[in-house]
């Protein structure tokens, strides 16, 4: 759900700020490592809390018919507000500033998200996603420790708080790894499983179809 979400957001800077190609859009931590393997300007959507909507619960259960003669009570889902640190990451300052200027613009023409305009398993939400842009005032966690535990320079940034619905009730058919590294090479001596030569590591990508896809690096 939390990568649905991810491209979800994603998407929507796209569409509504109009990013070219390049334009890196990622959802790692912004930590000084992070940032000085960095080539091209780049949005960082940096997930930092997920919390319960207190103030939205609902525990007034429900009832579904099954076959017309049985019923099946279950809780409502649960509101579950994510908090994401958006930030912009490029050579030049007035790059930044600009990057992170269009971001907001683009992020704000969107209140709320229709379930039908997300991806993946978003879609299947049953309430509009409502999306809280550059307000601070529900934080309830201070930004500079934040970037003192990142070990990083604080950056401008604004953040992005999304209720999304959690049911406790859905089932989980996907694998919990979506990605891995397989490293292939060349042995004189293979019952020493020890490689002659250096190795190549492949990254094998899970699918939502469940199909994989191989990339070498």
């Amino acid at each position: 759900m939390l990568q649905d979400f991810d491209k979800t957001l994603e998407k929507v800077f796209i569409q509504q700020g109009k990013f070219s190609n390049d334009i890196e859009i990622a959802f790692e931590q912004p930590t000084r490592e992070w940032s000085g393997r960095l080539n091209r300007p780049t949005l960082n959507c940096f997930c930092f809390d997920m919390r319960e909507n207190l103030k939205l619960r609902n525990m007034e259960m429900t009832t579904t018919p099954i076959n017309g003669n049985r019923g099946r009570t279950s809780m409502p889902p649960r509101r579950m507000d994510l908090a994401y640190l958006v930030t912009a990451w490029a050579r030049k300052i007035e790059d930044e500033h600009q990057l992170l200027w269009r971001a907001l613009s683009a992020i704000k023409r969107v209140p709320v998200l229709q379930p039908e305009d997300c991806e993946g398993a978003m879609r299947y939400q049953n309430l509009p996603i409502p999306l809280l842009v550059a307000d601070p005032s529900g934080m309830g966690i201070n930004l500079v420790d934040l970037w003192s535990v990142m070990d990083n320079q604080m950056r401008l940034g604004f953040t992005v708080v999304a209720t999304v619905e959690l049911d406790t009730q859905m089932g989980f058919e996907s694998p919990l790894v979506l990605e891995a590294f397989v490293r292939v090479g060349e042995a004189d001596q293979p019952l020493k499983r020890k490689l002659s030569r250096q190795p190549e590591e492949i990254r094998i990508k899970q699918q939502s179809d469940d199909s994989t896809e191989a990339e070498d690096t």
